[in-house]
């Protein structure tokens, strides 16, 4: 009896915490957005154009669409989840290219805060967007293997809210700049993993150690390269 039970019991734990990690972040992007997006009205923020709408709506559709698919997990659906997984394929590639497409037009018409330095700042979104890109396509080419697909996904979607939980650390009055306040918050929910792995297996998954060395390593280095002269050369030229 014991053999059987605690495999069942580990899977139940996985889906909770994969599903419970869904819910929090869709909630992330939520409450980032809504001054600007959700209840802009109701803030009195200035009208978007239409390419920002755009891309709030396929950010919306995809954070839903992640917590549907754990949902379906948790359900044990996995028929429905494999057939919803080629609508995220595709829509993961929608996702980036109007994140890439809003990043450069947004710094190109110098909208966002005053005095914001548009060629240093680019970096941030453009390096989230990106790996947001590989980490989504290397899920999918991963898809068989559900311990890691699952956490290829789940960091794909992390680099995704680390532009809400930038929003978030300045509505919480954080003196860092916001994309500072994003990374470091985003390294909670990294940690979130680190200790579910921890406690599930005893040791990091592959995923959870490398990916998210990767990911923690970066955020100090799009610091250092945003203010290089080759970055401010590309930058340059990107908004050009």
């Amino acid at each position: 009896m014991a053999t059987r039970t605690v495999p069942r019991r580990r899977v139940r734990s996985e889906r909770l915490f994969f599903t419970g990690m869904a819910v929090t972040m869709a909630s992330i992007a939520f409450i980032g957005f809504i001054p600007t997006y959700y209840f802009a009205s109701a803030f009195n923020a200035p009208p978007l154009v239409p390419l920002a709408h755009l891309h709030g709506v396929v950010l919306s559709a995809w954070m839903v669409l992640y917590l549907v698919q754990n949902g379906l997990v948790f359900a044990d659906r996995r028929d429905l989840h494999r057939w919803l997984g080629s609508v995220g394929a595709g829509l993961a590639i929608v996702v980036f290219v109007v994140g890439v497409w809003l990043a450069i037009d947004s710094g190109h018409n110098m909208r966002g805060p005053p005095g914001r330095d548009q060629p240093t700042f680019l970096i941030n979104p453009l390096v989230n967007i990106v790996w947001f890109a590989v980490l989504a396509a290397a899920a999918v080419w991963r898809r068989a293997e559900s311990a890691t697909h699952k956490r290829l996904m789940l960091l794909a979607t992390v680099a995704l809210v680390t532009t809400p939980l930038a929003r978030i650390s300045h509505m919480l009055g954080s003196s860092a700049p916001p994309p500072i306040g994003g990374m470091v918050l985003s390294d909670l929910l990294l940690i979130a993993l680190i200790v579910f792995d921890l406690r599930q297996r005893g040791r990091l998954h592959p995923v959870t150690l490398w990916v998210g060395a990767a990911f923690v390593l970066s955020q100090p280095l799009r610091v250092v390269v945003s203010r290089t002269d080759a970055w401010q050369a590309i930058a340059r030229t990107l908004l050009a």
